[in-house]
């Protein structure tokens, strides 16, 4: 069981809050507050799941009717009891849930009938037209009863409106004896008690003879009934006594109705209640660009791109920094670098996103992302100094290693800002290692942060054990808040104080005091940083040219699987034509010989028939001429001979041959080639301008200036998308425009990742609002 504070600490409940927002009803709004993760790792998997249908069905379909209700647990259970009525306020609420649940059905029965979220539910709905309908008679659009809910109701309202009109014309006569006799200043009436009455001076009240109701606050008006108006009043009012009665009854016998019905109209209220759960997460999961990343039992975390929920919502996704952490065969990973580096940042983002994870809530991570389910995530974070206690802050922390090391196994997550501090830094780092060490024994996973120079010589000495860092931008003494595995994190104490203009003297004169040792070793991280920062920036450029050239590969692939499509096509073509064509000269020749048979070999029918056939020859000589021998042979090729590929406006030098497979590979002078020999042909080096991205696409093909890739998964389209872009510079094409859709934007992030690292892209950005806003990218190429 994860404790409170540890949610608390780690602000659980503030993403919580969050997904509340999205929550129609009363109760799923209070559950969503008040959910704990789940014990079992089947119960996040299966939530998760769930989740990630109903985002599937926001984005295909329109929300599900789920309308406000409040809890109706209460009144549901009352129904069941004899003798209560419910009042019409609660009839009412139990008759609109019976309608939402039928919607709902009926939604799900439409769009989402193969989903596991109306597999689970199909049967928890309540629908019965009958109920409905029973209902709808006597309730009218405004919820007010009906005249026609019964024989008896209809009677009495209208006697009572009869009544009321006479009662109104008697007043009427009234009202203009007294106005004639200036008893009253204006002619009208009003009610006390359910009575009409009228508004007297009170120098006149004896002169009306009635009945005295009230009078006003100043006391100089009073409110007689008539004595005229007695009877009818009396009438009226018995008339409403046996309204509400009438009224009463009809709410009984619907609360009887309700109570026989109950069970499964609580079903559907609970069932209501967890969709609107379920779509609350996935509108968040939506707003977030979130996944329910894979739940493993193989002791690995792997988060791809994850942020911190608080942050991304405070300060967006474009300024968030994402998390890239690999946690597989280690049990301790001890991060270190500069103050306000982000190391803290990095612990909470784990916690919380491991916490969320094991409650089925989507977090903000790529959807190929790990985690492993605890049984428990224990925590040492932030100043625990407690004056009621007695407790300094080293000691708040010691009694915190004191009970994760009573508390830890295996299955734990244990999470310690800055271990070892508050006390002598020998002492404290003394004291840090050893608790590691045997809480690494335990074979509990623990990610801590510390400035203690010796922890990083025991992450990198020690089995299971890895050093990590926050990045630092050298150059600008500023935090970039990433973080890196395998590489331990330099403080860089003196180069920050020398940026904020500290005393020379006094930094020079702590370097003299520092240890000589210690000093040596930071030096050393700081070098190995930067020689690591550039290796990263090689790395990526190589990746990028890579893909470029994978894209180009399968482009010419593809295109001379569609030369020989078509040299199969003429050949074919060519073939059948021939065929009709000797049928034809057949027929021609059997009918020369029929002639000369059936005239005798006259000299006349011979000379004429071989006029035909000199015809025919030169009909045969017309449509098969013999193609000239063009000597064509294959050109001898040899090391740093410069050659161009065929169709295409790329060339450069030849820089090794393999003859056995008449393979050679072309260096363009931004990246090699491997081309077979019958697709060379040789070129002249001062043609040099024509490369890859310089020259229009030579073989007659038609490029189009627009892709559309919605539907797609990222990981699909990176190739074709960058043969895409290759294509249109082959082609120049300078402005062309990829469709990627709305969505959950995962897909757009993808585009815009892939169009920022090609070199051929001048800039981006969406498309007009009516040529599809942000659900289009149109790119201008150089």
């Amino acid at each position: 069981m994860i404790s409170n504070l540890v949610l608390d600490k780690i602000e659980y409940n503030k993403v919580l809050n969050y997904i509340s927002n999205y929550a129609i009803t009363d109760l799923a709004k209070f559950k969503i507050i008040s959910q704990k993760p789940f014990e079992k790792k089947e119960q996040a998997a299966l939530k998760g799941k769930l989740v990630s249908e109903a985002k599937e069905i926001l984005i295909n379909f329109e929300y599900p009717p789920i309308n406000y209700l409040p809890n109706l647990q209460k009144t549901l259970i009352q129904s069941r009891v004899n003798g209560i009525v419910l009042n019409q306020e609660e009839i009412l609420k139990v008759f609109e849930l019976s309608q939402i649940s039928r919607r709902i059905f009926s939604f799900f029965k439409l769009n989402a009938a193969n989903t596991e979220l109306f597999s689970i539910y199909s049967n928890s709905f309540f629908v019965d037209k009958n109920f409905e309908s029973l209902f709808s008679k006597i309730f009218n659009e405004k919820g007010e009863i009906r005249d026609s809910a019964s024989a008896k109701l209809s009677d009495i309202r209208k006697e009572i409106i009869k009544k009321k009109s006479s009662l109104g014309n008697v007043i009427d006569k009234i009202l203009k004896n007294l106005s004639d006799s200036y008893l009253v200043q204006e002619e009208y009436f009003t009610q006390r008690d359910g009575r009409l009455v009228i508004p007297i001076k009170a120098e006149h009240k004896r002169h009306v003879k009635g009945f005295i109701h009230s009078e006003s606050n100043t006391g100089q008006t009073v409110y007689i009934e008539p004595e005229q108006t007695l009877e009818l009043n009396n009438d009226i009012l018995s008339l409403t006594f046996a309204e509400k009665r009438e009224i009463e009854r009809i709410l009984r016998e619907l609360t009887i109705i309700i109570g026989k019905n109950s069970e499964i109209l609580m079903l559907a209220f609970e069932t209501i209640t967890e969709l609107d759960d379920i779509f609350a997460n996935a509108k968040y999961s939506l707003e977030i660009i979130g996944a329910f990343p894979q739940i493993n039992d193989n002791r690995k975390i792997k988060i791809i791109e994850g942020r911190h929920p608080i942050l991304l919502k405070k300060i967006g996704r474009e300024k968030s920094i994402p998390l890239n952490f690999n946690f597989d065969k280690n049990n301790v990973t001890i991060i270190t670098g500069p103050n306000a580096g982000g190391k803290t940042v990095v612990l909470k983002t784990i916690g919380l996103l491991s916490l969320l994870v094991q409650s089925g809530i989507h977090i903000p991570v790529q959807p190929d992302s790990e985690f492993m389910f605890f049984s428990n995530i224990m925590i040492d974070i932030g100043d625990e100094q407690s004056l009621e206690d007695d407790l300094s802050t080293f000691s708040s922390h010691l009694k915190n290693i004191k009970d994760i090391l009573e508390n830890a196994d295996e299955n734990s997550l244990i999470l310690i800002d800055e271990i070892g501090t508050g006390t002598d830094p020998s002492e404290g780092a003394a004291l840090a290692t050893a608790f590691l060490l045997k809480i690494s024994e335990i074979n509990s996973i623990v990610i801590t942060t510390t400035h203690h120079g010796n922890l990083k010589i025991i992450a990198s000495e020690y089995e299971k054990f890895q050093n990590a860092s926050m990045e630092f931008d050298i150059e600008n003494l500023i935090p970039t808040y990433k973080f890196r595995q395998g590489i331990p994190g330099s403080s860089y104490a003196f180069e920050v104080a020398s940026k904020i203009g500290l005393n020379k003297f006094i930094i020079d004169s702590a370097k003299q005091h520092l240890d000589t040792n210690k000093f040596k070793v930071e030096k050393f991280i700081s070098e190995l940083e930067t020689k690591s920062v550039e290796l990263n920036k090689k790395l990526n450029q190589m990746e990028i040219e890579n893909s470029r050239l994978q894209g180009l590969t399968n482009l010419y692939e593809k295109e001379n699987k569609k030369l020989k499509e078509q040299k199969d096509k003429i050949i074919g073509e060519t073939k059948r034509k021939a065929e009709e064509f000797l049928v034809d000269l057949n027929s021609k020749f059997e009918n020369t010989i029929k002639n000369i048979r059936e005239t005798k070999a006259d000299k006349n029918t011979i000379k004429e028939e071989k006029q035909k056939i000199e015809e025919i020859k030169k009909q045969i000589e017309v449509n098969y001429q013999v193609p000239k021998d063009e000597n064509i042979q294959k050109d001898s090729f040899e090391i740093n001979d410069y050659v161009k590929i065929k169709d295409s406006g790329t060339s450069g030098e030849i820089v090794e041959i393999d003859k056995a497979k008449d393979i050679f590979t072309i260096d363009t002078g931004k990246f090699k080639i491997k081309v077979k020999i019958n697709n060379l042909v040789h070129a002249k080096k001062n043609n040099q301008a024509e490369t890859y991205y310089g020259n229009k696409y030579s073989n007659g093909d038609f490029v189009s200036s627009r892709i559309d890739i919605r539907g797609r998964k990222p990981e699909e389209i990176e190739f074709e998308l960058i043969k895409f872009i290759d294509s249109a510079a082959l082609s120049n094409l300078k402005n062309i425009e990829i469709i990627h859709g709305k969505g959950t934007g995962v897909l757009r992030e993808t585009v815009h990742t892939i169009l920022k690292n090609h070199e051929m892209v001048a800039s981006f950005e969406f498309a007009n609002a009516d040529f599809g806003g942000a659900g289009a990218t149109l790119v201008k190429l150089k």
